[in-house]
């Protein structure tokens, strides 16, 4: 009698644990389910080194566009929790920060960190690291393709915003055609810049200038009937500066000291400003003639079919360092600006050279 009441209670026992773990295993089943279903991080702010409490979280699918899915704020710690209801589909986290926005992608590697900075006005002595003007015509337009990479070191780190963070100029007679805009390896987003009220070719952009290299780029055009005389306005000082033209066409300087010419640079003859930086303006020059870019294709033919003729030559050693994909700026602008700084920077310290041995 007591071995069958023994055996029943085992019996018990052992069921209840096997109802137990099945517990276990569903509760785990529902909060994998839940963790899947949220996406956690926390946000920081780098100026002041503290946690970002309060700020706006908004979680964006990249489904026709940006599509809000949903939006929380950061709690005393920074930190927290958006609720997801399209694993399967692309989102950015987006914080924004006393009027500013700091994205960042989602990925499966865990909870996000992300940095927002406090928000200024102005930082004193905001300086580009390089700027590029690309001039070609086909006889009866003039395009310009102005490039800057705009560098924010401030320290602490802050985020420069207001209307008119960043300028444009150009002739009164051109047409300004686009203005793309990209922080570091994000991505480029169009921009639509606003006159300004009775200047003349002058436009402002509103677009925040984060700790960092920020790019812009703006495209525009004019009526060419012939030697055309640019005066190229710059926004902020620029460390470097070139012009870049096809060959074909003539440069000429309104000063025979204000530039020097150390080559091609995939096709394309580079112009160096001597001033460094270059603070408001670069001096006056003259194009003349009809020349086009080529392609980034046909560089990468003709580089590959003619290897001596993509030789640099002697007095600019580091053109051989500006690769082909350069030549596409929408595809590889960090490429072509560290090609052309290699340039300046070469021609720089040959320059050097050439003054220590001649004293």
């Amino acid at each position: 009698m007591r071995e069958a009441i023994h055996k029943v209670e085992v019996m018990n026992i052992r069921s209840g644990i096997k109802s137990a773990l099945l517990l276990l295993f569903c509760c785990s089943c529902a909060l994998s389910a839940c963790a899947a279903d949220t996406i956690n991080g926390t946000v920081r702010n780098r100026t002041t080194g503290k946690a970002a409490a309060g700020d706006e979280v908004i979680l964006l699918r990249l489904q026709n566009g940006m599509e809000e899915e949903s939006r929380t704020r950061t709690d005393a710690q920074g930190a927290f929790s958006l609720r997801l209801s399209a694993a399967d589909a692309s989102h950015i986290v987006r914080v924004l920060h006393q009027g500013v926005n700091y994205d960042q992608t989602v990925n499966e590697n865990g909870p996000l960190e992300i940095a927002v900075y406090d928000a200024v006005p102005r930082i004193q002595n905001l300086q580009g690291s390089i700027g590029i003007a690309q001039v070609e015509s086909d006889g009866q337009t003039l395009k310009v393709t102005e490039m800057y990479s705009i560098t924010n070191d401030s320290v602490p780190p802050v985020t420069q915003a207001g209307p008119r963070n960043f300028e444009i100029s150009i002739a009164p007679k051109a047409t300004l055609d686009s203005l793309v805009v990209k922080k570091g390896g994000g991505v480029w987003v169009n921009l639509a810049p606003v006159p300004i009220k009775g200047q003349q070719g002058r436009y402002a952009v509103d677009f925040p200038i984060r700790p960092g290299d920020t790019l812009f780029k703006f495209v525009y055009h004019l009526p060419y009937y012939g030697p055309t005389m640019l005066r190229i306005k710059l926004p902020y000082p620029v460390r470097n500066f070139a012009v870049m033209h096809p060959p074909s066409m003539a440069f000429k300087p309104s000063s025979s000291q204000a530039f020097t010419s150390p080559g091609l640079a995939q096709g394309l003859r580079v112009e160096q400003a001597v001033s460094k930086p270059v603070v408001r303006g670069v001096p006056e020059f003259e194009l003349s003639g009809i020349g086009l870019a080529a392609p980034a294709e046909a560089a990468s033919a003709s580089s590959q079919t003619s290897p001596a003729a993509a030789a640099p030559k002697p007095d600019a050693p580091a053109l051989v360092m500006l690769p082909v994909a350069a030549r596409r700026f929408e595809n590889g602008m960090w490429i072509l600006l560290s090609g052309i700084a290699a340039i300046l920077t070469a021609i720089a310290y040959a320059v050097w050279r050439k003054r220590k041995r001649t004293a």
